[in-house]
């Protein structure tokens, strides 16, 4: 089955029933009936993005503070051993939890899948310009999770940056681009080039079930 896109005014998270329809933000929802048609989609629609957002990094919280020590100090450890120069694994002081932002291959295709999909404690966020990890880390470490439009409204301070969240079901795939909406012309153009057909949300239920 191929994918399918859908385009909505303002922020509308895939998991949340109730999103916002502020003009100043876009969603775009690639969706397939797997995970990995969906994903194939979304190297397909952010390779020619990378040409303007050179920059692509991964952010996630761990939701709760670790129990001991000893689970702190293998987590640091084992952060270590495959972080390039520059990624963070940190503590927030304030609330003991830690999160860390590491930075990605800027080819899509070369990023597992896989690794992506924690869609509740995660975020990837392409910029147009390089990212100061430390200034990055800082803007997000007191997000407890991503539950909410203001969260988005947060990750997406910087009007340079477009985030992206990954899900992962039994019945469907999806990957979903957030940003202000001044990147529109740029995400229509793609998709136009792409050749894929839109629906809307009343469509949804009649496309993973065909």
């Amino acid at each position: 089955m191929k994918s399918v896109f859908i385009r909505e005014i303002g922020i509308h998270p895939w998991d949340q029933p109730h999103g916002c329809n502020d003009e100043n933000y876009i969603t775009i929802t690639l969706l397939n009936q797997n995970y990995e048609g969906a994903w194939k989609t979304w190297c397909e629609f952010s390779s020619p993005l990378t040409k303007k957002f050179n920059t692509l990094v991964h952010w996630h919280t761990r939701l709760t503070p670790y129990l001991n020590k000893t689970q702190e100090y293998v987590s640091k450890k084992e952060f270590s051993k495959k972080a390039k120069a520059g990624d963070i694994f940190r503590k927030n002081e304030l609330t003991g939890i830690y999160s860390k932002i590491v930075q990605l291959n800027t080819d899509p295709f070369c990023i597992d899948p896989m690794r992506m999909t924690d869609y509740r404690t995660s975020i990837t966020i392409m910029q147009k310009n390089s990212v100061n990890l430390e200034n990055l880390w800082q803007q997000l470490c007191n997000l407890t999770d991503i539950s909410n439009t203001d969260d988005f409204k947060l990750i997406l301070s910087e009007k340079s940056s477009i985030s992206f969240r990954f899900y992962d079901t039994e019945t469907y795939g999806a990957a979903q681009a957030i940003c202000h909406s001044e990147h529109l012309p740029l995400l229509n153009k793609i998709i136009t080039e792409m050749k894929i057909e839109e629906i809307s949300q009343n469509d949804v239920y009649a496309y993973l079930h065909s």
